[in-house]
């Protein structure tokens, strides 16, 4: 399942956002789920946006660190030996290259997501300030999806250091 999910996270992660803001809205729609105040979620559309930028700086963080040390390092799969460390051994895989995928697509998720909030809070006139809560569901569902992502992909990193450690 996980595998399927990897292959177009990005995918799979807005498909899961619009799908569950949509059944909200149809909701919203047969009147059986009422909007709340406008001072309840125009605020959190700018909570949402701050908290994706935010996130997206610690990724961006990580990122570079992953980088920085694989530019430290000369060991390929061809030179790699059972000597040397973990994160040689990391950097030695494909799952090096992957990794920096997945988390550059992270950072662009949260990006756009924060863009939209801002826009969508700026630009939208008073009369459509509800779909605002439309959206606070949306870039909720994004934000825990990638965070979600992010702490898989790192417990993968820490799974396969575990596993030569121990052998």
């Amino acid at each position: 399942m996980l595998d399927k999910y990897f292959i177009r996270p990005l995918f799979w992660d807005y498909t899961i956002a619009i799908t569950i803001a949509a059944t909200v809205f149809w909701f919203y729609l047969k009147k059986i789920l009422p909007l709340p105040q406008e001072s309840h979620y125009l605020p959190m559309a700018s909570d949402l946006s701050t908290i994706s930028l935010t996130s997206s700086g610690f990724i961006l963080t990580l990122l570079t660190v992953l980088i920085t040390f694989k530019s430290g390092s000369d060991v390929t799969q061809e030179n790699f030996r059972e000597e040397q460390s973990t994160f040689k051994l990391f950097f030695a895989s494909s799952l090096y290259f992957e990794t920096v995928k997945h988390l550059k697509n992270c950072i662009k998720s949260l990006i756009i997501i924060s863009i939209i909030g801002f826009s969508l809070k700026l630009g939208l006139p008073e009369k459509y300030r509800f779909a605002l809560y439309f959206y606070n569901i949306l870039g909720l569902v994004i934000i825990v999806l990638t965070l979600w992502r992010c702490l898989l992909i790192l417990s993968k990193i820490l799974e396969m250091q575990k596993k030569i450690n121990i052998s």
